[in-house]
């Protein structure tokens, strides 16, 4: 494909069966992803830390993976998205296999810090080919694949991670998912398409200036370090000034924000990121602390969102394609503003724990309703030479949104006191999460229709 947006013969001739090859393939990435964000909070205990050093498992990784972003999602426009997923699937599961054979807690976070990079590099690709192997009237089903395949990550991944610790034991868990990735790898080589290239501008100062503000900005928000919080602000705001300058051909080309529905799309996305990232952290608290419900149960009054999201995604796909973005966003927002609320209200009347097996199958609906939706109206109308930077800053503000839910989250419930205990703490988190959702309902509201006159 060429600076001017069209697509490729190579590209335009995708069959359907090539093309849900293709996006099948890079699926497997998107399954890593989800599943370690299920594992590893299960492997954790068992790692070889302590608990104050444990959060660098987690907090390595989302810098590492939060802060190339950007750049890897301009790279896929200039050198290639199938080069960019093959490097970086290959590179994250050779970090899985570090992890297993790590003799060091040292080794161990570095194996980490080598998934985020390899993450970083293969998940801005993916809604970058889909925009240019899909035809723009059918990527709804597209992208609702993406989230079924999240979904499924997450539901089996608590359970896989304790059959591993009681049987092989954390090392084993990190084997089997290098094992995995080397199939993702031979799945990505044999079925993601080539594609030709643009003429996208990677300049040093430009890639510099990003790293050093979105890791000051992710480690300021993670730690709360007001120095780097600053230093972040700063590195951006210049970062911004530096893309003005060069058009189309920066690293991140501003023109895609003046895309009204990108930018409400990404507005979105964050406060999905937000959500997704922190809401159970209160109502595990809550069960486990407050009302003193064991950790199978509580996981298991989880489980009912997972399979909800799994059987109704695959439905609002294909609507994604004919039934105007703002009303199913809105839909989806709303009906977790609304999860989020009852769930507060829970907390603060001591209901039974059992509401929540109603109240997580209500977040299984909001979900559906808005991963989908959000990434095919976000994506619809982006120039084809603009869709790696596209998608890179897409997901990038996605995993911001969640880097600033844990931290927000996290800060809420540390002021738990005697006489305001976890219970009311958590409350005052679900105020929180809800209040989240509700800027997703406005940034909804505001979405225009792009649906092509064809589908409707």
């Amino acid at each position: 494909m060429g600076t001017d947006g069209q697509a490729s013969p190579a590209e335009a001739s995708q069959t359907k069966r090539s093309r849900w090859l293709a996006l099948t393939a890079m699926s497997v990435g998107y399954f890593f992803v989800m599943l370690d964000q299920a594992v590893v909070p299960v492997l954790t205990p068992h790692l070889p830390s302590n608990v104050g050093d444990s959060v660098w498992i987690t907090s390595i990784y989302l810098l590492c993976t939060v802060v190339p972003m950007l750049v890897t999602g301009r790279m896929g426009d200039r050198y290639g998205q199938r080069n960019l997923y093959l490097a970086g699937i290959a590179v994250y599961s050779l970090g899985l296999a570090l992890a297993a054979a790590a003799p060091s807690f040292a080794l161990l976070i570095i194996a980490r810090g080598l998934q985020g990079l390899g993450a970083a590099a293969f998940l801005p690709q993916a809604f970058s080919v889909i925009g240019k192997i899909f035809p723009d009237n059918s990527r709804g089903p597209a992208f609702a694949m993406w989230g079924v395949v999240g979904s499924v990550g997450s539901l089996i991944g608590p359970v896989f991670a304790g059959i591993a610790v009681d049987t092989i034991g954390w090392r084993g868990a990190f084997g089997i998912q290098a094992g995995l990735g080397l199939i993702a790898c031979g799945l990505a080589w044999a079925w993601i398409p080539k594609m030709t290239t643009s003429s996208a501008r990677i300049d040093a100062p430009s890639v510099i200036v990003s790293f050093l503000g979105l890791g000051a900005l992710v480690y300021g928000i993670q730690y709360g370090n007001i120095v780097a919080l600053v230093v972040g602000i700063i590195a951006l705001a210049l970062f911004f000034r530096l893309q003005a300058k060069h058009g189309d051909q920066a690293l991140l080309p501003l023109s895609v924000f003046r895309n009204r529905n990108f930018t409400l799309a990404s507005l979105g996305i964050a406060t999905m990121g937000f959500a997704a990232a922190a809401q159970f952290i209160p109502i595990m608290f809550w069960l486990q602390d407050a009302r003193g419900i064991d950790a199978t149960t509580a996981g298991w009054l989880t489980v009912p969102m997972s399979i909800v999201a799994l059987l109704l995604t695959p439905v609002v796909g294909v609507l994604a394609d004919r039934v105007n973005p703002k009303i199913l966003s809105t839909i989806g927002f709303g009906v977790l503003a609304l999860s989020m609320l009852w769930t507060w209200w829970l907390m603060v009347s001591s209901g039974s724990v059992y509401w929540m097996i109603v109240i997580t199958a209500l977040k299984g609906v909001g979900s559906a309703f808005i991963w989908a939706p959000n990434a095919t109206t976000a994506m619809r109308t982006i120039p084809r030479h603009l869709a790696g930077a596209a998608s890179g800053a897409y997901n990038t503000v996605r995993q911001v949104g969640s880097v600033v839910g844990v931290a927000l989250i996290g800060a809420t419930l540390s002021v738990a006191t005697p006489t305001r205990g976890i219970d009311l703490a958590s409350a005052d988190a679900m105020l929180i999460l809800t209040a989240a959702m509700l800027i997703g309902v406005i940034a909804s509201v505001f979405l225009r229709s792009d649906i092509p006159r064809r589908n409707r």
